[in-house]
């Protein structure tokens, strides 16, 4: 599995996805994400060292998480590439779902950033 997370993920995206849009606190998205975690064990032992995940204690985690991945160089390993272009892709929802539900707001009340006059 290892191997061919970036596939895995892609086929099980939706299913992530849609937890996280469920999730009315930012609790149920930390469980959600605890849970994704748990479920892909296999994976963190391929990753390099500055790619572990953190323990997840606090909502500010996901997102410097999150932030890591997309920062990482990986030298052209195209294979890693795509297990922490993945990996990013879930933590950076996860930390959209986290930042929308502290906020309180209902989708229709908020605007994207890029929209917003100044």
């Amino acid at each position: 599995m290892n191997d061919d997370f970036g596939l895995v993920f892609s086929i099980e995206k939706p299913v992530w996805f849609a937890r996280l849009a469920r999730a009315r606190e930012a609790q149920d998205v930390m469980d959600v994400v605890h849970e994704f975690v748990h479920k892909h064990q296999a994976v963190w032992v391929s990753l390099p060292i500055d790619c572990q995940p953190p323990p997840f204690t606090v909502a500010d985690d996901v997102s410097r998480y999150a932030l890591s991945l997309y920062q990482k160089d990986l030298d052209g390993d195209s294979r890693m590439a795509g297990t922490v272009h993945a990996l990013a892709a879930f933590f950076s929802e996860a930390a959209h779902r986290i930042a929308t539900v502290i906020t309180g707001k209902p989708a229709h009340l908020r605007r994207p950033f890029s929209n917003r006059v100044r």
